[in-house]
């Protein structure tokens, strides 16, 4: 028994549809599809940044304060009357701090990425909150902005083209550019990379800053969806979601294992249940309890497997 691969995941989501589709008729129409691939693709777009620091054997729980911020920058820049490229540009370059501060607190300063990430979650959100005052700031965006949110393609939206987009390159970088090779080495055994003349310290700065800028993409989705920047209230649990997105796609949270495309279907999955909780009115603290319960069930199948082979091998040492 191991880990749920790709092609098992993608049963579990068919399955997941056909049953979405008999619990709710309007599941299926048009507008409530583009609807949650839309809403599918914030998270993935997310999603995809976090397994790659995952696979690295570290975690970022600061993402959704990065949602918030960039959102929350752009609105305000915008309302000031600053030039559409500056305020793309100056609020992703507030995301990739956002990743060089991680990554520096992980690679150099040696913290667990988890306090690390905790202290930055906390750190950058309330860095939006006093930039904002507190208060949510409108902004009446240009339409080169709002079609990151509203905007389609031949049918498809934006934010899907996006994604699919990032899965792309991700699948590229990961599989074909030495960086890629690296990450997978030091999630694998970062000690042996070290001594294999692999630098970890540009590996994890890469991932961390790579994370971080997807999370400021991901705001600036957001923002223009929600026509303002939420300093408070943008991006609340999204780290949640990547992170049941990441492991539902069968990412091993131990590093070292994982696949771009199991967290483009675990993106899904998190989509579907999210949108089919709206459709059946279901309390937003529940879903919450149900997400959860998802993580949870995706950790004890992912570590059932290592779990068998040791006692495997435990039998077979024991000529049992």
């Amino acid at each position: 028994m191991r880990s749920l691969p790709i092609n098992a995941n993608i049963v579990i989501l068919a399955v997941l549809l056909a049953c979405a589709g008999l619990a709710s008729p309007y599941f299926w129409s048009v507008e409530n599809i583009i609807n949650l691939v839309r809403v599918a693709s914030l998270i993935g777009i997310v999603a995809v940044g976090v397994n790659v620091v995952i696979i690295l054997g570290g975690i970022d729980l600061s993402v959704g304060s990065v949602v918030a911020l960039t959102g929350t920058l752009a609105a305000s820049l915008w309302t000031l009357g600053v030039p559409l490229p500056v305020v793309l540009a100056v609020a992703l370059l507030a995301a990739a701090v956002v990743g060089v501060v991680n990554g520096g607190l992980v690679a150099f300063l040696n913290f667990q990425p988890f306090v690390a990430t905790l202290v930055t979650m906390t750190l950058f959100r309330g860095v939006g909150l006093v930039y904002s005052a507190g208060q949510p700031i409108y902004a009446n965006y240009p339409p080169a902005i709002n079609f990151l949110a509203r905007g389609n393609v031949l049918g498809i939206p934006t934010p899907a083209l996006l994604f699919i987009a990032i899965v792309l390159l991700t699948w590229y970088v990961m599989r074909f550019r030495a960086i890629g090779r690296m990450i997978y080495i030091v999630g694998s055994n970062e000690s042996a990379a070290y001594f294999g003349g692999v630098s970890v310290w540009r590996v994890k700065m890469f991932a961390y800053i790579y994370c971080a800028l997807l999370a400021g993409l991901a705001g600036l989705i957001l923002t223009a969806r929600m026509g303002s920047g939420e300093p408070g209230q943008a991006g609340i649990l999204l780290e949640l979601d990547a992170i049941a997105a990441v492991v539902i796609g069968g990412t091993a949270l131990q590093g070292g294992k994982g696949s771009v495309w199991g967290a483009l279907v675990g993106a899904l999955v998190i989509g579907i249940l999210s949108n089919l909780f709206n459709l059946l009115g279901v309390a937003p603290e529940w879903q919450n309890v149900s997400k959860g319960a998802v993580i949870l069930i995706a950790v004890i199948i992912a570590g059932a497997g290592p779990m068998m082979s040791a006692l495997t091998a435990r039998r077979s040492t024991n000529g049992g």
